[in-house]
């Protein structure tokens, strides 16, 4: 039919708790009259009416009251410091040139195995702290935090390889060019 939008939001309302409620029978026998009423198709219909609605929880943040919805994350920084600064990044750039540029998933249980062999090199001025962190990061983190640096070492082609024309004129090869066979 013709209702608008804030209509069949009210239709939905007072519809989905007998649907949530009913049988099997019963909810094909409202699901026909709400598809019938709202002009929705069926999936829509089963999916409106089937879901539960979301309740809004009021914070009061800064003075301010923000309506959250289920699910949804808090609004705003991340409170906490990030875990590997500066100095453990570039530590684990030197390492992971030492070992050739390994993936995270290799480079992580390598650097496990290996860091009090690395500690001790000053090349590569490892601390105790840094030593400990570096023990402990993913090979996630590895990959994430080292992706720009993989991005600078990746080739970069200019030029691509292109069929010429001269390619013919050696093979036999029949092709169907501009709407004509071409030998």
């Amino acid at each position: 039919m013709g209702l608008k939008m804030k209509e069949r939001q009210a239709v939905t309302r007072e519809y989905r708790p007998r649907y949530q409620k009913a049988t099997r029978k019963e909810k094909k026998a409202v699901l026909d009259e709400f598809t019938r009423l709202t002009g929705y198709h069926r999936k829509s219909a089963v999916r409106l009416l089937g879901a539960k609605p979301a309740r809004q929880v009021t914070v009061h943040a800064n003075g301010h009251a923000v309506k959250l919805k289920p699910g949804k994350r808090w609004p705003g920084n991340r409170k906490g410091r990030p875990v590997y600064g500066d100095e453990v990044i570039g530590s684990l750039r030197k390492v992971w040139a030492f070992f050739w540029y390994k993936c995270g998933k290799i480079l992580a249980p390598l650097l496990r195995q290996q860091i009090a062999c690395i500690a001790s090199w000053p090349a590569f001025g490892i601390t105790p702290e840094i030593a400990g962190k570096l023990a402990g990061i993913s090979p996630a983190t590895i990959d994430r935090r080292l992706g720009k640096d993989r991005a600078a070492l990746a080739l970069r082609v200019k030029h691509s390889t292109t069929f010429g024309g001269w390619l013919l004129s050696i093979i036999f090869a029949r092709m169907w060019v501009y709407e004509r066979w071409v030998f």
